[in-house]
């Protein structure tokens, strides 16, 4: 296992056990999630350095499930651009749903360093959904380029897009979906007319 996918487990570990105990009725500490996640402590406060950021995250983690659902709703060779218009009306109603966490989380993280060497300071599931919705492109597209497309889909979709789209350009909700389908369809096509043909 590479060293950012043992950080990434490390990360959902302790958002899945904080979950966990909110479930059961309880408002865990960064070190109560630790014990549970069998973490240590001092690692989980690298990541969490606040109980009130470690809840945020926990809440968002029920929409996990249904993004990864929606992601893979379509047929086995269906094109990616479907995919990823699945990807980008999932994530949409997950941020307007929970655009104030969401939000909140922007606030917890805009100011602090990196987690560690490699850990930017707000790991995002966002990455991984939108690897997901690219694996058909792996086979036939260079991994530079498939890197570069993950990360500026990641730029276009999401809480901060929306920030900008709503608080800057003053768009409403079904305008900035529009813009973010218009936006990441640009983007893939922009690799799918360099990728060779099937």
């Amino acid at each position: 296992m590479s060293r950012d996918n043992q950080k990434r487990r490390t990360r959902k570990a302790l958002v899945e056990a904080a979950a966990r105990l909110i479930a059961e009725g309880r408002r865990p500490s960064v070190a109560e999630a630790a014990d549970a996640a069998e973490i240590s402590r001092r690692t989980a406060y690298r990541y969490f350095p606040s109980a009130e950021q470690l809840s945020v995250e926990a809440a968002l983690e029920a929409t996990r499930q249904n993004m990864e659902l929606s992601i893979e709703a379509g047929r086995a060779d269906e094109p990616v651009a479907d995919r990823v218009a699945r990807l980008v009306d999932a994530l949409s109603r997950m941020t307007l749903k929970n655009e104030a966490l969401l939000r909140q989380m922007i606030r917890f993280t805009i100011d602090r360093d990196a987690i560690e060497p490699g850990v930017p300071p707000r790991p995002s599931r966002r990455l991984e959904y939108v690897e997901r919705a690219l694996t058909p492109l792996q086979e036939v597209v260079d991994q530079d380029e498939l890197d570069q497309l993950t990360h500026a889909l990641a730029v276009v979709i999401g809480i901060e897009s929306t920030v900008v789209l709503r608080d800057i350009c003053g768009l409403d909700s079904a305008e900035i979906l529009c813009v973010q389908h218009w936006a990441a369809r640009a983007l893939l096509a922009a690799v799918s007319s360099d990728a060779p043909a099937d």
